[in-house]
């Protein structure tokens, strides 16, 4: 047995040796797969080529169109989103101004529940926020508490 081995010819189609011993058996796909195997082979490397790079075209402009579609469902989701939250923060908003001190003591006194001086709003401030020191506004004189 020899380790070198000769190329063969290229211009030559090799052939797969027919088997005589047992005779091929009949499917109902095998001559049209065979006509497409021999239309296959015996296309010229151009063509080939061709036929595997408009696949591949027709591949990425199909995935292309697919992602393409799922960012406009997903644009459409956030728009709605988007809607839906205005939405939500106008109703609380409604809701929040509804139960203002302002309000329920204008609806109280409109039932004759009480009777309100005046209504002062105390503005909001952070919990964190350092509170400064009172002023006063008096005068208070200094008088012992313990006699003599």
């Amino acid at each position: 047995m020899s380790v070198i081995t000769l190329p063969g010819r290229v211009d030559a189609p090799r052939r797969r040796p027919v088997p005589t011993t047992r005779p091929p058996a009949h499917r109902a796909g095998a001559p049209r797969r065979n006509a497409i195997r021999s239309v296959w082979r015996g296309s010229s490397v151009a063509r080939k080529s061709s036929v595997i790079i408009f696949v591949a075209l027709a591949l990425s402009i199909t995935g292309s169109m697919v992602v393409a579609n799922r960012q406009v469902q997903l644009h459409e989701l956030q728009s709605q989103l988007l809607q839906d939250q205005s939405n939500y923060a106008l109703q609380v908003g409604t809701l929040t101004n509804q139960a203002a001190p302002g309000q329920i003591a204008a609806r109280a006194g409109a039932l004759r529940l009480v009777d309100p001086v005046t209504i002062i709003q105390v503005p909001s401030t952070s919990l964190d926020a350092p509170l400064p020191l009172p002023k006063f506004s008096g005068y208070a004189p200094v008088t012992s508490r313990t006699s003599r």
